[in-house]
């Protein structure tokens, strides 16, 4: 009490979310750039880098609904380069803010201590980490979601014209982030129904403008969503009863950590102020039910880094049940809870992917030679090998032997191979086959295994493998045309 009347009440308000926001700055930013990207990172680089003609182009064959943050990661590159670091640096930041939207939502309800510990739970979660190094607009829209969920509830409390403005904006952003986390709506709807009754019924008709203004926003984006699904998410089986029972692995990543977090959520419905806590657990639970109707119902979609913005709704609730406790007590929790994690966040900094583009481009680097070339396969699948080596090899990569239009060119991810191999192929001496393990079914790479026929039956009638190295996902063989005698 002694301290609380030393320091002043608005220093303490701005210090519940300060703090959060530092130490998310903190955990998330190191080793930002040591995981090496994977190949979702990898399309997004691809795509960034091109033209803004070309990322349109890209945007009206596959990841239309990514086109705005292709536009803005194209932006940010032109401005602090390619580095892997520097592409991650706007997700951290959207990780910092998130942290301190967190903090502010649980202090409107519950007061400046749910807030502070509401953001230190959501910084330590290695989930929190994952996706603050990710060359991906999730971050964003865990950003957008819980800053729409906080301007809905200062507008339904206290209806002004710029506070249903802000929750618009909000909304359009969340769209343009990652269109699944619009299903938020069906929650926001819940919490406009209830609070409009006891404040006002006409402010639910200012949250039906709010939101239509903003989802009218991002409607050209469904309508391509929609239409590119089958492609876009090709690779997913429908979901299962167990794909429910598991979603708390599949978002939180650590899965004790996840039930740690929703366990507190759960006692938060304890707390004074249960309503509030009801109306939030719902814009937790209906985009959920949503994602896993859809996906049963018209084509598979549930996926558990999708429902990333429901993460910080989740700590709001668990600071709100620390905060019953001592804060002493209460920070020693979150403390237990950032050291469970810690093996996951040691994970997490090691690898994103279990293809490793660098160690394979640096056997190339290091061992070719002037006027070798190569072969990347496969190039039709999600393993982005000409993409990835492409993205370390840079002008130093031997020359592309069986490419005949390049992913640009094709307005998509993927390249297109030349018909005669022979003719691509040439007179070159020496081939260097890159070859990536099979994602499904699985099966580990050989020098040739991965090959179509024609290019398998050339390579056996007229080069000799040479030497052979295996790196993380990745089997390279250098082939050499034997001198005729």
């Amino acid at each position: 009490m002694a301290t609380a009347k030393l320091v002043p009440a608005w220093v303490r308000a701005q210090v519940c979310w300060l703090v959060p926001a530092v130490v998310t700055w903190l955990v998330v930013g190191y080793e930002l750039g040591r995981p090496q990207p994977w190949r979702d990172e990898i399309a997004s680089w691809s795509a960034a880098t091109r033209t803004v003609p070309e990322i349109f182009a890209l945007g009206r064959h596959i990841d239309g609904v990514l086109v705005p943050y292709y536009l803005f990661l194209h932006w940010w590159i032109g401005r602090h380069g390619d580095a892997v670091a520097a592409m991650r640096i706007p997700s951290l930041l959207a990780m910092v803010a998130t942290a301190a939207a967190v903090a502010l939502l649980a202090r409107r309800f519950w007061g400046n201590q749910a807030g502070l510990l509401a953001g230190l739970v959501f910084a330590v979660l290695p989930v929190v980490t994952r996706y603050g190094q990710e060359i991906r607009g999730y971050a964003f829209a865990a950003l957008f979601a819980t800053l729409a969920t906080l301007a809905l509830a200062s507008a339904l409390e206290k209806s002004r014209w710029w506070r249903w403005v802000l929750y618009g904006v909000c909304v359009a952003l969340i769209g343009l982030s990652h269109l699944v986390a619009v299903l938020i709506l069906g929650g926001h709807l819940v919490m406009a129904i209830v609070l409009a009754w006891w404040f006002g019924r006409w402010r639910l008709l200012w949250w039906l403008i709010a939101a239509a203004a903003g989802v009218a926003t991002v409607l050209p984006l469904t309508f391509r969503g929609l239409g590119q699904q089958a492609e876009q998410l090709s690779w997913l089986d429908a979901a299962t009863p167990e794909s429910l029972a598991n979603l708390g692995t599949a978002v939180f990543i650590a899965p004790l950590t996840g039930g740690m977090v929703a366990g507190l959520a759960v006692a938060a419905l304890w707390r004074e102020r249960a309503a509030a806590a009801v109306l939030l657990w719902m814009s937790v639970l209906i985009p959920v039910g949503l994602l896993y109707a859809y996906d049963q119902l018209v084509a598979p979609i549930f996926v558990g880094r999708y429902l990333l913005f429901c993460v910080p709704l989740l700590c709001a609730l668990a600071g709100a049940a620390l905060s019953i406790l001592r804060l002493p007590v209460a920070a020693v929790a979150v403390v237990a809870l950032a050291a469970i994690g810690l093996p996951t966040q040691a994970a997490i900094r090691r690898d994103h992917s279990s293809y490793d583009y660098p160690a394979a481009a640096q056997v190339i680097l290091d061992a070719q030679r002037p006027g070798d070339g190569a072969i990347y396969e496969p190039r039709d699948d999600w393993q982005s090998v000409d993409l990835g080596l492409g993205y370390y090899l840079r002008d130093r990569a031997p020359r592309d032997l069986l490419l005949a239009s390049d992913e640009v060119d094709n307005a998509s991810l993927w390249a297109t191979e030349c018909q005669d191999e022979i003719k691509c192929i040439g007179n070159t001496n020496r081939i260097w086959v890159v070859a990536a393990d099979n994602l499904d079914p699985p099966f580990r790479a050989t020098p040739t295994n991965q090959l179509g026929y024609a290019t398998k039956a050339l390579l056996k009638a007229y080069f000799v493998p040479i030497v052979t190295y295996r790196v993380g996902g990745f089997t390279i063989a250098l082939f050499v045309r034997p001198p005729v005698v």
